[in-house]
């Protein structure tokens, strides 16, 4: 087989009504050399019986509530591959998504991550499904990483409840670290009641920048230190980290729209 393995990591607590869907949407990705990785950060709910379904598919860890940057790195210590790729619980992949952004990676091979757009969808209270314009946006599902980017920009700040996705991919700008964008939607993300990150994107933006702040002041980043990569087109669609005002949704659909 010469396809390179590819971990998959999925942090998730509580998410028993959405792992068939993801999952669903990593077998249709239909790439044979993957390890998923699920991470259960002390769900409560059917998740751990759930999960028995997938088990010749899954690999399911258990641990104390610790958060979901804690759960992101503990799939990450814990894989294997020389890719890795998150998915969060309540989101799905495109069909081929993993197969294109690998084929990127190697058609370029200074390129250490690469990234595909979303769309965002739900289904209104009406009962109509919805579904955003494709976009880019520093967000962990709809990209591609190589090992080797963890080992240069560390794993995930896990003092941080929400925003660590986004400081995570700061650093890699701070690092220089080379991304590829793949005009293709990756990920469908979510809509529900219940997103995790509902109402507190802007707040979450700004314990980022407190960050950054922090790496400057101690001498871990340089703002003045020459980079191939304009921040904003590095990024993509900042507006997107503010609330988007699209409407009430209703609870979830596991239809994709």
């Amino acid at each position: 087989m010469d396809q390179p393995l590819i971990s998959v990591v999925i942090p998730v607590r509580d998410g028993e009504r959405f792992l068939a869907s993801a999952m669903e949407s990593i077998v249709a990705q239909e790439y044979h050399n993957l390890e998923v990785l699920l991470v259960d950060d002390g769900s409560t709910d059917g998740l751990a019986g759930c999960a028995k379904e997938w088990a010749a598919l899954v690999r399911y860890i258990r641990q104390p509530q610790q958060g979901q940057a804690a759960a992101r790195n503990r799939g990450v210590r814990e894989s294997k591959g020389e890719l890795i790729a998150f998915l969060d619980i309540d989101d799905l992949w495109t069909p081929g998504h993993l197969t294109r952004l690998r084929h990127c990676l190697e058609q370029n091979p200074d390129a250490a991550i690469a990234q595909g757009f979303m769309r965002q969808f739900w289904t209104a209270p009406d009962g109509s499904r919805q579904s955003t314009a494709p976009y880019r946006m520093p967000y962990l599902g709809s990209c591609l990483f190589r090992r080797r980017v963890f080992d240069q920009c560390g794993l995930f700040d896990e003092r941080m409840p929400h925003g660590e996705d986004y400081d995570f991919l700061f650093r890699c700008w701070e690092h220089d670290v080379v991304k590829v964008v793949v005009p293709e939607v990756s990920l469908f993300y979510r809509r529900h009641p219940c997103n995790m990150t509902r109402g507190r994107n802007t707040a979450a933006h700004m314990v980022v920048l407190k960050r950054r702040i922090e790496r400057i002041r101690a001498g871990v980043a340089d703002p003045a230190a020459p980079r191939r990569f304009v921040f904003q087109q590095y990024m993509g669609d900042q507006e997107q980290l503010t609330d988007l005002s699209l409407g009430e949704v209703s609870e979830c659909d596991l239809r994709l729209a």
